[in-house]
């Protein structure tokens, strides 16, 4: 049964020496559990254990929102996260309910990790990909990719690494730059789209848009530019790509 609580805005009071600067704004938002509990997990995830409890009457401090998460501090300064679920029905000063915010395109400025997958083609053949990212800045992150190209004259496996640079994070559609590296896996007895060569090493570039679509998910379209090494020298191939990620 998910928790009520009552908003009450209230200065933050002072904090422990170890205490993050996100957790020492001048003002933070206090709740009121008014029934029955809601449990506090190590980590934002159904898989961190749950180590406290705060009961009825007691109060919590939102720290930190994460998507379907909030990092949240107990009167006893038991520091943990909880589930928005739990913090879904609140009620006004005035009594009158309220819900908490949406997951928005905030929450996906400051996400760190994301994952997705990709479909497109490079020089005609077809492409799928699945990656997997971490954004250390809101405005660059890296990824991992790996993917299959096929048709009916030629398949290939890829695997790469990519970095990319976001530079208008505020706006809802974003475009961004991407360079990568990594390797193609041609099937050897197929040899259409490079000659000669199984497994060449790649560089690229590349560029595209980033689409915000809601709650924890976007769209992603990209044009890249392919550079192949080969014992001859090297061969340049295009590629375009549209996926969906999400992040967390």
């Amino acid at each position: 049964m998910c928790a009520l609580l009552l908003f009450i805005w209230l200065p933050s009071q002072a904090s422990s020496a170890d205490t993050s600067s996100e957790e020492r704004a001048d003002d933070v938002l206090v709740l009121e559990v008014v029934e029955p509990f809601i449990e506090m997990h190590t980590g934002p995830g159904r898989g961190y254990p749950v180590f406290n409890v705060v009961e009825q009457g007691e109060t919590i401090e939102i720290l930190k929102r994460k998507p379907d998460w909030y990092k949240v501090r107990s009167a006893d300064s038991k520091t943990g996260w909880t589930k928005a679920a739990q913090l879904a029905h609140t009620l006004k000063p005035t009594g009158v309910p309220v819900d908490l915010p949406e997951v928005g395109h905030g929450d996906y400025l400051t996400s760190s990790w994301r994952v997705g997958f990709t479909a497109g083609q490079l020089e005609g053949a077809s492409t799928f990909s699945v990656t997997a990212g971490y954004r250390p800045f809101s405005w660059a992150g890296i990824e991992l990719e790996a993917g299959n190209v096929f048709d009916q004259s030629v398949t290939s496996e890829y695997y790469g690494a990519n970095v990319s640079v976001e530079p208008f994070t505020d706006w809802l559609v974003t475009p961004f730059l991407s360079a990568g590296a990594g390797q193609f896996s041609f099937d050897s007895r197929q040899k259409v789209l490079v000659d000669d060569v199984g497994s060449p090493s790649y560089v690229r570039l590349g560029g595209g848009v980033s689409y915000y679509i809601g709650r924890n998910f976007l769209v992603r379209a990209e044009f890249r530019q392919y550079s192949i090494s080969t014992d001859d020298g090297s061969r340049g191939l295009t590629a375009w790509a549209i996926g969906l990620n999400t992040f967390f």
